[in-house]
């Protein structure tokens, strides 16, 4: 037997061997999930010959990605294949993968490379800033709000202009003038908040299709720690890129 698959039961033995198509894990809490999509990754380079650059492996926070990195070049390193490293396979959160997407191509989308990530405290003095522009009563209105709302809007990728079909009421009215305003400040100082990463990332895939076949001949191999996690936007980016999301 493999010396990589000694490690696994037969379970995840059968979890890490299935490579080609979809692969959906489900096991409890410490089961060994992560294991699996760790030792997936090694399989697919040391056994199937895969070039690490076709692999993307994706988690949820940046602490998560380094772990399974670090976990990935053990594997690699113990004897199994010492000359490869996990250098170019393209381990990460959601949020950083988009940002590496963005950089290169943003500027097909009218933003500069060069663009900046607003924080959660950047976002609340720009929102500050709109809602004293347009003169909102924010003893009626809270700010806070605008920017829940918002987030909810991008995540379910209804942009600003989106958002505004099918509106009903007053509050939804005042929200819908927000959002243009707030999308407006962003983009005039070229800067994303962290829903757009995701949101126009998807954007770009739906709006040039040469961009999305670019991607999916690199990412060849996709593989995402806590699926269970993802929001609409992710689920939608996934299919996007690849039917094994």
């Amino acid at each position: 037997m493999n010396k990589l698959l000694e490690q696994l039961n037969v379970a995840q033995r059968e979890a890490v061997e299935a490579t080609e198509g979809p692969v959906l894990v489900i096991a409890g809490a410490g089961s060994g999930k992560t294991r699996v999509l760790t030792h997936r990754v090694a399989y697919l380079i040391t056994e199937k010959g895969v070039k690490p650059q076709n692999i993307l492996a994706v988690t949820f926070t940046n602490k998560a990605a380094q772990e399974m990195k670090e976990r990935i070049n053990k594997l690699l390193a113990d004897g199994f294949n010492a000359s490869r490293s996990t250098s170019h396979v393209n381990v990460g959160t959601f949020h950083s993968i988009c940002v590496k997407i963005l950089r290169r191509e943003i500027d097909k989308l009218g933003y500069q490379k060069s663009f900046n990530i607003f924080d959660d405290q950047d976002q609340k003095v720009l929102m500050k800033k709109v809602v004293k522009e347009l003169e909102i009563n924010t003893e009626q209105f809270n700010p806070k709000t605008f920017l829940a709302v918002i987030s909810k809007a991008k995540n379910e990728l209804r942009d600003e202009y989106a958002f505004e079909v099918g509106i009903g009421g007053y509050y939804e009215e005042i929200v819908a003038k927000v959002y243009k305003k707030y999308q407006k400040e962003l983009r005039e100082i070229n800067a994303l908040d962290f829903d757009d990463l995701i949101r126009l990332t998807i954007e770009l895939f739906q709006k040039f299709p040469e961009i999305l076949e670019k991607y999916q001949n690199l990412f060849k191999y996709i593989l995402v720690d806590e699926y269970q996690d993802t929001n609409h936007a992710l689920m939608a980016g996934g299919r996007q890129i690849s039917a094994i999301f």
